[in-house]
């Protein structure tokens, strides 16, 4: 029998980075809890050579990529270049590809007839998130953005887990929702909620 793969990609090198990699790091945890099979490029291993020999090697049901997209959405690795170039577009036919990365879907998109993967799930647009977000909002939004790949890895349908994201981040949001909270927590569950795309 063979074990489905998860692999996780996440660069750490700004705030902002050092934000979604505690996310990667959250989604790594779970998954492990769970039960499934991990494979892990953080750091300086996300890497461009990196991604490409562990999803020959590894053949993952899914791929997780926490980084920054540039402006055309190419996920960026630890060194701030595409993990991969247009000459070098793995095969990855089967697998879903899951960005939080700004404008990663668009990127993805444009080369899904190379890479045939089964599924992209990303954002078209720029993530906001607040700089100094209180520890609750960034418990909500690690357990949100690693939803969708955990779910998927455990081979989870498609639409079901666009529905139960769909739930969940509108249960999240109703809890965070008050008086209190800054406004930037809310938009940023929000448009993590209405704003990410499943094609």
């Amino acid at each position: 029998m063979t074990l489905s793969v998860l692999l996780i990609f996440a660069t750490r090198y700004d705030d902002i980075t050092r934000r979604t990699y505690g996310i990667a790091q959250r989604l790594l945890a779970d998954a492990k809890q769970a039960g499934a099979t991990t494979v892990t490029l953080f750091d300086a291993d996300a890497t461009g050579d990196g991604i490409l020999n562990a999803a020959a090697l590894n053949r993952p049901i899914v791929i997780a990529f926490y980084s920054h997209g540039n402006d055309e959405g190419a996920i960026l690795a630890q060194n701030r270049k595409p993990c991969w170039s247009s000459q070098t577009v793995p095969d990855l036919s089967g697998v879903a590809l899951f960005a939080h990365a700004c404008r990663g879907i668009r990127w993805l998109r444009d080369q899904a007839p190379r890479h045939r993967a089964r599924l992209l799930v990303g954002y078209e647009g720029d993530l906001y998130t607040p700089q100094n977000g209180s520890p609750r909002f960034w418990e909500i939004y690690e357990e949100l953005h690693s939803f969708v790949p955990q779910q998927l890895a455990a081979n989870a349908d498609d639409a079901q887990v666009q529905r139960r994201f769909y739930d969940l981040c509108t249960k999240r949001f109703h809890k965070i929702n008050s008086d209190q909270t800054p406004l930037i927590e809310i938009l940023a569950i929000r448009q993590s909620r209405d704003q990410i795309v499943f094609t």
